[in-house]
């Protein structure tokens, strides 16, 4: 007759400590997230167009649309939907190279470059187009400051 074993969990942290560390991660990295406004101080509101197309130029996904206003979260960061099953498209150097060039739309397309497979050749293909569009707060005028009035002249006594 087989006898029972009882199951000893490894030395470590017990399950509620690790959830709490879980828990306190996940709060300090939603701390660290930049909002719109903290990275472009200048932009109102940026909608970015995404169409995901594979090699063959078929769609991938639908045609997504996100809106960013000053208070969202910037993460400009789009999953590629391929084979790889790890590629990502980073688009927050294109947003900045649009806002500081005060472009109110710019276009833009990216391949995912991630190899199908550990030690492959072939790359996943999947093509990202995008538009983005930026609107931007409006200036102030510049207070124009009143020319200081001439010193008076000392008189000789």
């Amino acid at each position: 007759m087989a006898r029972y074993f009882k199951k000893r969990r490894i030395v470590g942290p017990s399950k509620n400590e690790e959830k709490l560390r879980r828990a306190a991660d996940a709060e300090a990295r939603e701390r660290s997230v930049t909002r719109l406004s903290d990275q472009f101080p200048t932009v109102a509101r940026l909608t970015v167009q995404l169409d995901l197309l594979s090699p063959q130029n078929h769609p991938l996904a639908e045609h997504q649309t996100r809106v960013f206003k000053p208070e969202d979260r910037a993460d400009f960061s789009v999953p590629c939907p391929g084979r790889c099953g790890q590629g990502t498209f980073n688009l927050a150097a294109k947003v900045q190279s649009v806002v500081e060039a005060r472009q109110p739309v710019s276009e833009g397309t990216g391949i995912c470059q991630e190899p199908l497979f550990a030690g492959s050749a072939d790359v996943c293909g999947v093509k990202l187009v995008c538009r983005i569009e930026a609107a931007y707060k409006e200036e102030a005028p510049a207070k124009e400051v009143p020319a200081a009035a001439p010193a008076p002249k000392p008189q000789a006594p």
